[in-house]
């Protein structure tokens, strides 16, 4: 066996990455940055997606973020959007990434095209409609969402009521709203199918991501929707915002704030984009040490073994104090089960979840190397 396939990924042998899968990151980077605790002597190590957590842990200004994927298109995702923070101002680099309207795409993007890598160039070069549509809106999760945001929910709720849901309220009258006005036959009946294992897997999610989930998926879903809609403050909610609205209008996350964005454009040399695993990444020897990792929800995808390897690699780089946080979706995966010298940090956890915005995950793991 050679040592390609020893640091192979898992889920590299069942899932397709031929293409721009998520095009924003669904994982709430306020709770993220909170756990992590970073400092500016922090080398992190993001899994990349789309970009926008990488780019927020810019705004603690850390001596190096690693921004990693599998997937050539995500990086190249990314990678447009830290060329527009680097050479546009604030309104340009929102038009053209897709948070704010415009009909000007194009010319913003002919400015920057240079910058890019020449691989990426020529991807969006060849996808210009990509750019036209503005890049957020134009991956596999986002285009299921926009099927049940413009085409579901209309036959479940009018477009007063939907408006409503996103209205300032008390938990009291957010719990009225839901039993009385949102909780009806067609919501339920409709939003089991469309979140179904099997619709899911067609339109949203690579069917092989369900692989070690052994939940009913729409279930778990449906009880954490109602949770985002009765517990949190949903006019705060910029996902629900996006999922209901199409955009995000005001209510934007971490990344996207006008408050962070010159921060984010000072410290975007920092940020080094690598098409790779985690496992090969950890295994660079010009890589001297990783303090603090966002590992996405990648353990959904593979065995415990796997899981513990990849851990067992990242010893190598990482002292004591080292944090470690990550997503579980619908798979329980949590690296404490298996090491002594990692301590789950339960309690901070569990409180960090409540507050996800993102809200479909089921748990949200803090860890940190002793």
């Amino acid at each position: 066996m050679s040592t390609k396939d020893l640091v192979k990924s898992e889920v590299e042998d069942y899932a397709k990455f031929d293409l721009i899968r998520y095009a924003q990151v669904w994982e709430d980077a306020d709770i993220l940055l909170e756990a992590l605790k970073i400092n500016e002597n922090d080398n992190i190590l993001s899994i990349a997606s789309a970009g926008e957590n990488a780019l927020a842990m810019l705004t603690k200004n850390p001596n190096k973020v690693y921004a990693i994927d599998l997937n050539s298109n995500q990086i190249a995702c990314a990678e447009l959007k830290k060329i527009a923070y680097k050479f546009l101002n604030y309104e340009e680099c929102m038009q053209l990434i897709g948070v704010f309207d415009s009909t000007n795409r194009i010319d913003i993007y002919n400015k920057i095209k240079n910058e890019l890598s020449d691989e990426s160039q020529k991807y969006f070069d060849e996808n210009i409609e990509i750019i036209k549509k503005g890049i957020i809106h134009t991956g596999k999760f986002e285009k299921y969402f926009q099927i049940f945001g413009q085409k579901v929910l209309p036959l479940i709720h009018s477009k007063k009521t939907r408006k409503e849901l996103l209205e300032k309220k008390t938990r009291e009258e957010r719990m009225f709203f839901y039993n009385k006005k949102w909780n009806n036959l067609r919501w339920n009946l409709l939003f089991r199918i469309f979140f179904s294992r099997t619709v899911m897997g067609k339109l949203g999610r690579d069917k092989a991501f369900f692989r070690y989930v052994n939940v009913n998926v729409a279930e778990h879903i449906l009880a954490r929707t109602k949770y985002a809609i009765t517990e949190l403050d949903t006019s705060e909610n910029s996902y629900l915002y996006y999922i209901i609205n199409g955009k995000y209008e005001n209510v934007l996350p971490l990344a996207y704030r006008k408050e962070y964005f010159e921060t984010i454009k000072n410290n975007i040399d920092k940020l080094v984009l690598l098409k790779e695993s985690v496992e090969t990444f950890i295994e660079r020897d010009d890589i001297d040490y990783i303090s603090k990792y966002n590992l996405s929800d990648i353990f959904e995808y593979m065995d415990d073994s796997q899981m513990c390897k990849i851990f067992e690699k990242m010893s190598t780089k990482s002292e004591k104090g080292t944090l470690i946080a990550y997503w579980n979706m619908l798979a329980d995966k949590r690296l404490s089960k298996y090491f002594e010298n990692l301590d789950f940090k339960e309690k901070e956890s569990e409180e960090l979840l409540k507050k996800d915005k993102a809200f479909f995950y089921s748990k949200f793991i803090v860890e940190e190397i002793v």
